[in-house]
């Protein structure tokens, strides 16, 4: 009983690791026409009401500091940088990103 007891608070604590370090992302910026969504605030999209599956991927860390805003074709997306676009290079490629 106490091996899986402690199996238990040990899978807890890691639960709460991830949720923390989902949510203590620092807010990134947006123009006021687009809206940034999804479980791990990885999506930027004109609609306030995006939802996704809640599977972290380490890039996800790099749309922390990125700009969500109208891009030139129109459509909301992350501004492309050096920064965010070196971050992204450093991970594995996200599921239909264009970065």
């Amino acid at each position: 009983m106490r091996a899986h007891t402690t199996t238990v608070i040990g899978l807890l604590a890691g639960m709460l690791g991830l949720f923390g370090c989902m949510s203590e992302h620092h807010q990134a910026r947006t123009d006021g026409t687009c809206f940034i969504g999804g479980c791990s605030a990885e999506v930027c999209s004109d609609r306030d009401d995006v939802v996704s599956s809640c599977i972290w991927r380490d890039a996800y860390a790099c749309f922390r500091d990125a700009t969500c805003e109208r891009q030139p074709e129109g459509a909301c997306g992350w501004t492309p940088t050096t920064e965010l676009e070196a971050c992204l290079a450093s991970h594995d490629p996200l599921p239909g990103s264009r970065l």
